[in-house]
């Protein structure tokens, strides 16, 4: 039984120092990361496969086109300045990648209002909408 409470709580340790390694806003490197984490960084990026399922660079890049598509649907920022804000270098590679994770283009995304997006995330997206304007 001590193991077992001695397991778990090993586990929300590392589940809290995750979340303190990903706390930033802005995009950082994987060695910044596991370092505020307190974690080496092949430690940090195997933990991250383990409790999250994906690598720390695709983690960040997910959020990075979240919140572009939250921007798009929010702001009247033209497309580069969403692209720019989110931490893509430029147009071209935003477009690319937004469309690769929404299925179609920043500005046809932002021209029906999101709802080709799965239910999940348009769920998501609308109950973070509406305690935004609340």
């Amino acid at each position: 039984m001590l193991r077992t409470r001695a397991v778990l709580k090993d586990r929300a340790t590392a589940a809290a120092r995750l979340r303190r390694g990903l706390g930033a806003e802005h995009p950082r490197q994987v060695e910044e990361m596991a370092r505020a984490a307190c974690f080496s960084r092949r430690q940090f990026h195997r933990l991250m496969l383990q409790v999250l399922g994906e690598t720390p660079g695709t983690h960040q890049r997910r959020l990075r086109l979240d919140r572009a598509a939250w921007l798009l649907l929010t702001s009247r920022a033209t497309v580069l300045d969403v692209a720019l804000e989110t931490g893509f270098e430029n147009h071209e590679t935003f477009t690319r990648a937004f469309r690769t994770r929404f299925g179609v283009t920043p500005s046809a995304f932002r021209e029906n209002r999101g709802t080709t997006l799965p239910r999940s995330i348009r769920v998501a997206l609308s109950a973070a909408l509406h305690t935004h304007h609340a």
